[in-house]
């Protein structure tokens, strides 16, 4: 109803056609801003659902499907309809780096999609949900359920690949004649042996692999101070201790690989069991081969097992669903051996007789992973990262020396003027 503040009875006929035509007119003045109105709020509102149905922000690491290179945006750009140039993927140096930027935005989250955070990282989460959302993709019956078991049963995070860490090496340089002991090689073997001098490892408070190394040792020789036995009763740190001076650290795979085929003086290196196929797959070069430690009468390694995630509060959620159930789909799992080099998860790939031949497969050998059980690396992930740093250095943290450094840098203006003053 329309209020008119006038009486009737003031009014002649022709002033009281003119108020019903008056208001008749701002009736349809009412309707038609209204209608133009919900018009714009549609359009609006279509525009912006337009705009978030032609995005993607995905978070990984820089070597993720990249040797040889896999054109992962265009590849889904193709499958998804999305413009290739509004998926966008931002590359970091490492598994930590990429769970560092996650844990700072997850009050304005920017990504939609993680991959690369793997079953040891997963447990330097202190809460998953406040940064993950669980989702059950479409080809959940296609992964394998041992590793769904192994890395996130709760779906925030999702395995698309697979590997055991190993001593990756140039067997031209070195091999079984030159060092006999490959063939029954364990970690105290290696500090006795001039492989340690060759050997390059990386840093595990910046590197997945390095880190799964870390754990491989803790492992085998166990942790008194934890009162863990692992396989033989001994103190992780004592190996560390004896190592540190002779072995080459680098802060991340990427760095190591360079190493490893520029510099002839370092042709071993911690990688995968599958690092052999790179070169024998794709040129028929059997060169470089891959080997696991030998205690208690078995074969050793740490077993990584890689997954991706939705964000929580993704700004383009369904993109990002639609996205993990392609990735983690034969179509593009059936790219994970040949340009990841690891195993794919999903059950359903077949794998080319290059790669099989090539590779140590996991279950050939004992995963050290049923020695240190989730809730053991929950407890202890932090303490160990710590512990390895302080007897790598041999004495304080790596941080406390950059907050000494750092302290002396501030000091020098300080002094010059009270330099100046004296003077």
């Amino acid at each position: 109803m329309i209020y008119v503040p006038l009486k009737v009875r003031d009014l002649n006929l022709g002033d009281f056609m003119q108020v019903k035509i008056n208001t008749r007119l701002l009736l349809l003045a009412l309707i038609l801003i209204f209608s133009f109105n919900s018009t714009s709020l549609s359009f609006a509102s279509f525009k912006i659902e337009k705009s978030q149905a032609t995005r993607l922000e995905i978070y990984t690491y820089v070597s993720l499907l990249k040797d040889p290179y896999f054109n992962i945006a265009g590849n889904f750009s193709q499958f998804s309809g999305i413009p290739e140039g509004e998926i966008r993927i931002r590359r970091f140096n490492d598994a930590n780096e990429l769970l560092t930027r996650l844990e700072l935005e997850k009050s304005n989250p920017v990504a939609d999609v993680v991959i690369g955070i793997d079953n040891t990282l997963i447990h330097l989460i202190e809460d998953i949900s406040s940064i993950l959302e669980s989702y059950t993709p479409a080809p959940i019956s296609q992964i394998d359920p041992n590793l769904i078991q192994n890395l996130d049963p709760q779906y925030f995070l999702i395995p698309y690949d697979y590997g055991i860490i190993s001593f990756y090496y140039q067997n031209q340089i070195i091999n079984t004649s030159t060092h006999p002991e490959l063939q029954n090689l364990t970690l105290d073997s290696l500090l006795t042996s001039d492989l340690l001098p060759m050997l390059i490892v990386e840093n595990p408070l910046h590197s997945s692999p390095g880190l799964g190394f870390l754990l491989w040792t803790i492992a085998v020789y166990g942790d008194p101070e934890i009162n863990f036995h692992g396989l033989l009763g001994e103190n992780w740190r004592d190996w560390w201790r004896t190592s540190r001076n002779q072995i080459t650290l680098t802060d991340s795979w990427s760095d190591a690989f360079v190493i490893f085929f520029e510099d002839e003086s370092k042709p071993i290196m911690v990688s995968y069991g599958t690092s052999p196929a790179y070169s024998y797959c794709q040129w028929g070069d059997d060169s470089t081969s891959a080997v696991v430690t030998h205690e208690g009468n078995q074969q050793n390694a740490w077993l990584q097992i890689e997954g991706i995630g939705l964000v929580k509060d993704a700004p383009n959620r369904e993109n990002a669903k639609q996205f993990i159930d392609w990735f983690l789909s034969p179509s593009l799992q059936s790219e994970i051996p040949e340009h990841q080099w690891m195993y794919p998860a999903n059950t359903e790939v077949n794998l080319s007789p290059c790669f099989e031949e090539s590779v140590i497969h996991p279950d050939d050998v004992y995963r050290l992973n049923d020695l240190l059980s989730p809730d053991l690396l929950a407890d202890n992930l932090a303490y160990w990262k710590d512990q390895w740093e302080r007897v790598i250095v041999g004495a304080p943290s790596f941080e406390l020396y950059s907050t000494i450094l750092g302290l002396m840098i501030l000091a020098i203006p300080v002094l010059f003027r009270k330099r100046k003053k004296r003077l």
